[in-house]
């Protein structure tokens, strides 16, 4: 046998386990890409979707049409009800949440005089508040732009927090926040970032085109409706944070859970 036909053979065998790699790659990747969408079945027969799936967003956009409003009250995000719902879903499944029955939402990508602060109750799909809220200091001027989970750091924090117990300090009554999400906020809490009522967040400053304060990184509301907001969502539930960032997003471990839930679930 030639030495050149030998060169030929071991060129040809080389060639062709460079396809069949390639292509297993590409099919172990396209799997992993798609068990975010796969159904199952558990051990009772009942299918299982992740909450990144197409029934999932369904469910989503469901619950966002079936939503009720109040005279005056601004509509919230599709986009960000279905972050919120998922990780209302992840806190309830891993048992964080001492009470599901509110989920509160703050969208950080508004105006600061817009009302941008909802709690929604799950069971009625009621808006039961939709009001102002203020972010922190070196957030941003009248847009929150930078978020930090360091302490000192005046900024406000982006994700998933459960409402503790309520207290009484510099700013009356105060709701304690537990942050559920490593390295976005979870010193919250030892950061002392509450709900609590300001004095410079209120409809009057709107009205006169001011804007309204600044905290030092807690998302304070109007003194008028702090009371019945803080002793609503006490006890354990679920609020979330939401901004564009791509970190955040990207990185948020609660987010990108692949958490399975039955589809029976989603049923509205």
């Amino acid at each position: 046998m030639s030495k050149t036909y030998l060169i030929w053979v071991k060129g040809l065998a080389g060639f062709l386990l460079l396809i069949f790699t390639s292509a297993f790659q590409e099919k172990t990747d396209i799997s992993n890409l798609s068990t975010n969408y796969l159904i199952h079945d558990n051990e009772d027969g009942k299918r299982l979707v992740t909450l990144q799936s197409d029934e999932f967003r369904a469910y989503s956009a469901r619950f966002h049409h079936q939503l009720r409003y109040d005279d005056g009250q601004d509509t919230i995000a599709p986009k960000i009800l279905n972050y919120a719902l998922q990780g209302y879903l992840f806190l309830k499944h891993t048992d964080e949440l001492a009470s599901d029955r509110y989920l509160t939402v703050i969208d950080f990508t508004l105006f600061c005089n817009k009302k941008r602060l909802w709690v929604i109750d799950i069971d009625t799909k009621k808006v039961i508040f939709n009001e102002l809220v203020a972010h922190g200091a070196q957030t941003g001027e009248e847009y929150a732009k930078y978020f930090s989970n360091k302490y000192g750091s005046n900024k406000s924090s982006l994700g998933f927090y459960t409402t503790g117990g309520t207290y009484f300090g510099s700013n009356n009554l105060s709701l304690k926040l537990s942050g559920m999400e490593a390295k976005f906020n979870s010193n919250a809490f030892a950061r002392g970032i509450v709900i609590h009522g300001a004095s410079y967040v209120n409809g009057d400053l709107v009205t006169r085109k001011e804007r309204i304060g600044r905290s030092f990184g807690c998302p304070a509301v109007s003194q008028k409706i702090n009371t019945q907001l803080v002793n609503t969502l006490k006890g354990g539930n679920c609020l979330f944070i939401y901004s564009t960032t791509a970190d955040y997003l990207q990185k948020s471990a609660i987010l990108n859970a692949n958490l399975y839930i039955t589809v029976d679930e989603l049923s509205i």
